[in-house]
């Protein structure tokens, strides 16, 4: 922490406050002699069980866990058979479908240990939900009766995992019901062939993560925006007016990130174990309040 006067003379004030944190943590050992524990993420039937995290030892615990995209299947991973009919390449690995089924728009996943077959054996560390440090800082301005309040505070380095667009954007279990985002619209198609979007209707892989939705949630956040103002005793003594006082407050004013969720600042059934999963999770709202104070 940096406190610090940057002004001070007899009408205008200049003060800062700065902090900065940083979390470090390493897993020195697990019960009965385990290598490494994996856990799941309780948030939809089809993947209750299966492993988001994984906890190793000798690496942050609960790093994201999973498959490594590979963006989707061209045309030139493929043989044209004809009639409309297409199979994958003999040196092209699959996805952990079978081959015969995969077609382009396919999603596509690295091969890592080069058996040409997409397996537990290719899930890998993907990323860390904790950040590598977070701060804030604070400026306090004050000019003859106004004072003015600007705070900021950040993440870096942390990683979420957004389960929305899984729902909303690849259609996971090819869900007729269910609404899509509006991005949903350039799906990979043999007319939009450069999308990454998987085909619609093509395999969703229900129950498989990656880091097709896995996002650098670093942010910087105008949390706070505060201005007041004291009147003069001369104006309000006339009415019997002891003091008087009026200000304004803003919460979550603005956020900078390349987070595409609501808010990079969330975290659904967070525990140790499982930090930074987003799925309908309701951002923090900007606030506006207003404060009149007079004392008689």
């Amino acid at each position: 922490t940096l406190n610090t006067t940057n002004i001070k003379n007899k009408n205008f004030m200049w003060t800062s406050s700065f902090n900065i944190s940083f979390n470090n943590n390493k897993v020195l050992a697990l019960a009965e002699s385990e290598s490494n524990m994996l856990t799941p993420m309780i948030w939809d039937s089809g993947y209750n069980g299966v492993p988001l995290y994984i906890t190793e030892i000798g690496r942050p615990i609960s790093m994201f866990y999973g498959y490594v995209w590979d963006g989707v299947y061209t045309l030139n991973d493929f043989e044209d058979t004809g009639g409309g009919n297409y199979t994958l390449k003999s040196n092209v690995p699959s996805n952990g479908a079978a081959r015969t089924s995969i077609r382009p728009g396919n999603i596509k996943f690295k091969d890592l240990n080069g058996d040409g077959l997409i397996d537990s054996k290719d899930a890998t560390v993907l990323g860390d939900g904790v950040p590598k440090h977070m701060g804030g800082f604070s400026n306090n301005f004050s000019y003859k009766r106004f004072k003015l309040n600007v705070f900021f505070q950040w993440s870096y380095g942390n990683d979420v995992y957004n389960a929305n667009r899984l729902m909303l954007e690849e259609n996971v279990g090819n869900r007729s019901h269910l609404n899509q985002f509006a991005s949903y619209a350039n799906r990979w198609s043999f007319e939009n062939q450069e999308s990454l979007i998987p085909l619609n209707n093509g395999q969703t892989h229900y129950g498989t993560y990656s880091s097709r939705v896995l996002e650098d949630a670093s942010y910087l956040r105008l949390k706070t925006l505060s201005l007041s103002y004291t009147v003069p005793p001369k104006y309000i003594s006339r009415v019997g007016l002891g003091t008087l006082s009026l200000s304004a407050n803003l919460q979550n004013v603005l956020t900078w990130t390349n987070y595409s969720g609501m808010d990079p600042e969330v975290g659904i059934r967070s525990t140790a174990l499982t930090p930074g999963f987003d799925y309908s999770a309701y951002p923090h709202a900007r606030t506006a309040t207003f404060r009149l104070t007079a004392t008689f």
